[in-house]
């Protein structure tokens, strides 16, 4: 009898061993199947920045392009006729990709520690928001390396479509190794239809000096 209850316990144990290994197997299985069905957001984590409140509606303005002085009866100037603030804007596709923006050296601008920039611009697309792909950057160029590279992209920005948005980045100027770096802030579109842009301003943020 204490060969036979030795027997059993051991058979037991061992299907209660194939039993919890069943139950390893599966269950890791299921964290597998869930972590490489999920969706991810390319988007998840994005750096960004926010200008201080003792600077806001302190901005000196850099740049402003209203593309009203084109003609977009001219095909290829890439006008469209209707705009957000003016009677055209720019219309971005595969063969417009980069907006105009701004492109200026350190040594021109000569920015303190403490100061920003502010990028926005009007928008207008017919697609739904989630196909908008398009970016407003903000980067820094050194020697043709960009540094501090900060994006706002359209699709996490609750746009609507068919009518005017407006689109921001706040951009904290970083220390530059050289003063013949660059900087720059501009859209990108990166989508296969068509976007209309306008009003596309930069400011210049910087605290009082005493």
């Amino acid at each position: 009898m204490f060969e036979n209850g030795t027997y059993r316990r051991s058979f037991f144990a061992g299907l209660l061993a194939i039993f919890l290994l069943g139950v390893f197997i599966l269950v890791n299985y299921y964290r597998f199947y869930r972590d490489s069905h999920q969706i991810i957001d390319p988007f998840k984590g994005i750096e960004r920045e926010k200008l201080p409140a003792v600077l806001e509606g302190k901005g000196k303005l850099l740049v402003l392009h209203d593309f009203e002085s084109g003609n977009a009866a001219d095909t290829a100037s890439q006008l469209a006729a209707t705009g957000h603030g003016g009677k055209q804007s720019l219309k971005m596709s595969s063969r417009v990709i980069f907006s105009p923006g701004l492109w200026i050296k350190f040594r021109d601008l000569n920015p303190g520690d403490s100061s920003w920039i502010r990028a926005s611009g009007y928008v207008w697309f017919s697609c739904s928001p989630a196909e908008v792909n398009c970016l407003l950057v903000a980067t820094c160029n050194h020697q043709g390396v960009n540094y501090k590279y900060l994006f706002t992209p359209f699709e996490t920005e609750n746009l609507k479509p068919n009518q005017w948005n407006r689109v921001s980045i706040d951009y904290h100027i970083p220390p530059a190794p050289d003063r013949e770096d660059v900087l720059q802030a501009y859209f990108w579109y990166r989508g296969n239809g068509v976007l209309l842009l306008d009003d596309v301003k930069i400011e210049l943020f910087e605290p009082a000096k005493h």
